[in-house]
């Protein structure tokens, strides 16, 4: 089983998210293909297993994604409710679902990354009562399992998910492949209690390092996902960021502005020595990239 710690991060102060929307009207999700193929039956709670991007303009997207990370793309649903995913060397990546923009001067763009829980309906009701609300109400889909999307007390989307093919397993991350997940909130302390509270996790604090994060959140000897603090001042909303592995920050920052995308946080040596960035798709999505080796990899190099 591959174990990681990862670094810490920057506190982020460029816009991350605006106003928190619901995803889909209840007739709009297509059939789902199942989470892993062949099925495993095996489930791992507070695991993030899946993400989905939301986007108004799915053209857009998926120049994007192709090209910067070279994920190759599958259609499963045709119009009026298109829905496809996003690989990378045969391995499933993440979906891709249309969203109408709320208006003509802005389109819609936001990442939904879930988590493995034992029962989405409890889990529901759980975020619910603590002050969440449902974005998307539990839907039961024969391949994919069941599943929601909502927004936590702190107006963070998260995604809940029960695999009816169980979760893929915990191995180490590719170049192309999501390596790490953090939450962006304001009030720190309440979102660790919220995450320990409901979804079991053991959170750990930081070290003292120069990076900054607050709060680990860990299950099943893996490290999930961190917490990090938005300045009380920030306008930008909760959010939950998704980092992609890859092997040149600099580049794929380069390249990012190429394919008409926006950098965010550029990469500053202060941080995890220049190998983290956040950007954002031609649609306003942010999505991070950071540059990770391994210990085996770091001996293997001459």
């Amino acid at each position: 089983m591959f174990k990681r710690r990862i670094p810490a991060v920057l506190v982020i102060t460029a816009m991350l998210g605006s106003s928190v929307a619901a995803f889909a009207q209840k007739d709009e999700l297509p059939p789902l293909p199942p989470l892993t193929d062949p099925a495993s039956g095996h489930h791992i709670p507070g695991k993030f297993v899946w993400a989905d991007l939301f986007t108004s303009d799915l053209d857009a997207a998926r120049a994007f994604y192709t090209q910067l990370f070279g994920w190759e793309w599958r259609w499963v649903s045709d119009p009026p409710h298109p829905y496809g995913i996003f690989y990378k060397d045969g391995y499933a990546v993440a979906g891709l679902a249309f969203r109408k923009a709320d208006s003509k001067e802005r389109g819609y763009a936001r990442w939904a990354h879930y988590i493995s829980v034992p029962d989405v309906s409890a889990m529901e009701a759980a975020i619910i009562e603590k002050g969440g609300r449902a974005l998307l109400p539990k839907r039961s889909l024969p391949d994919r399992g069941d599943i929601a999307i909502l927004a936590t007390p702190d107006e963070a989307v998260i995604g809940i998910i029960h695999s009816s093919s169980g979760d893929p397993g915990d191995f180490r991350p590719e170049l192309g492949e999501f390596l790490w997940h953090e939450l962006f909130t304001k009030d720190v302390a309440a979102a660790a209690e919220f995450y320990q509270s409901l979804f079991g996790y053991e959170v750990l604090e930081k070290e003292d390092t120069a990076e900054i994060v607050d709060y680990f959140l860990a299950s099943g000897g893996h490290s999930r996902g961190g917490i990090g603090s938005l300045p009380p001042e920030s306008e930008t909303v909760s959010t939950w960021l998704g980092y992609i592995r890859v092997d040149d920050v600099e580049k794929a920052v380069e390249q990012v502005k190429a394919l008409g995308g926006e950098v965010l946080v550029p990469p500053d040596p202060a941080n995890i020595d220049g190998d983290l960035a956040i950007v954002a798709d031609p649609v306003g999505t942010p999505i991070g990239l950071i540059r990770w080796e391994f210990p085996e990899e770091e001996e293997a190099q001459p």
